[in-house]
């Protein structure tokens, strides 16, 4: 679980802090759990093509070369679980998109 700075500890009591220096410990600050919040969450949509190819043309539209880069999610966030429910249905997923590594140009040159 995720933590934050326990901001009431900082500043300490009323009898701490008549003519005292509060010191803190930087290697144990003090900290407060950050509560879990089922809303607001993203939803995710993958897509169709692992890669996509960019081709880079020259100031004369000639092909100097094509580039494949990989495809990456399209993301929405959802309020509720009225709103969560119709994305699901409408092909959104809750997982995101990890893109497969792009394929090795040499492989085949030294394949036995």
């Amino acid at each position: 679980m995720p933590f934050t700075i326990d901001e009431a500890k900082m500043k300490g009591t009323d009898e701490q802090q008549r003519g005292k220096i509060i010191s803190m410990d930087p290697a144990k600050p003090p900290v407060k759990p950050i509560p879990f919040m089922e809303f607001p969450k993203v939803v995710y949509r993958h897509p169709r093509e692992p890669f996509k190819v960019i081709v880079h043309r020259n100031a004369n539209f000639e092909v100097v070369g094509e580039e494949r880069v990989p495809s990456e999610h399209l993301t929405r966030r959802v309020g509720d679980a009225k709103e969560l429910a119709a994305a699901l249905k409408d092909g959104w997923v809750k997982e995101p998109y990890i893109a497969p590594p792009l394929p090795d140009p040499n492989a085949e040159l030294y394949a036995s």
